[in-house]
């Protein structure tokens, strides 16, 4: 069985509209697969700028089922909801490379103790979005600081059932590349 849903988003962003269509292929369990297509539009909706699609093939039943589960670090649209267990939201708009540019994170999968896994997309100077790998393959949790003086991201994330462990990554603003600086396990309250 397949079914969907599609979520307009105007007011995440002061540049760009974000329409989401998902599409579950229901497996009977508690996750299902999913292809993910989002349209991203200049502030009129009158140009599309560009369509990303990817699939998952772990998705919990909630993820995508709310259309208000985003949040902007831009417009600040749920920028203070709480973010249990790490879920930020299906999509985040924030400007990841230090560069005043809306960026966006959007879930990839539901993840496991350590929360949902997200694809980082920057916006670039052709003005299209493009994956950024490192912060989607080995970051790969939304950020529970985004330091833009020191040109940091920190993830907080499970490691074990006493401990978290605490990462910072750092962009080298001259060669736009992202470095592990510091990782640390710390005791969980």
């Amino acid at each position: 069985m397949t079914y969907g849903q599609i979520c307009n988003h105007q007011d995440i962003s002061k540049t760009f509209d974000f329409k989401i269509e998902i599409k579950r292929i229901n497996r009977d369990t508690q996750m299902d697969s999913c292809v993910i297509k989002v349209a991203i539009f200049d502030k009129s909706l009158t140009k599309l700028i560009q369509e990303i699609q990817y699939s998952s093939e772990y998705f919990f039943n909630d993820a995508f089922s709310e259309c208000g589960n985003v949040r902007s670090y831009t417009t600040n649209v749920n920028r203070d909801f709480e973010a249990v267990d790490n879920d930020y939201g299906d999509i985040i708009v924030a400007d990841f490379n230090f560069d005043n540019k809306d960026d966006f994170a959007i879930k990839n999968n539901s993840g496991g103790n350590g929360g949902p896994e997200y694809r980082f997309y920057i916006h670039d100077t052709n003005d299209e979005f493009i994956l950024d790998k490192f912060l989607s393959e080995k970051m790969i949790f939304f950020p529970i600081q985004i330091n833009k003086t020191n040109h940091t991201l920190t993830t907080l994330v499970h490691a074990n059932a006493r401990q978290l462990t605490e990462t910072k990554y750092r962009l080298n603003l001259n060669n736009q590349k992202w470095k592990i600086v510091k990782s640390k396990l710390i005791s969980a309250k």
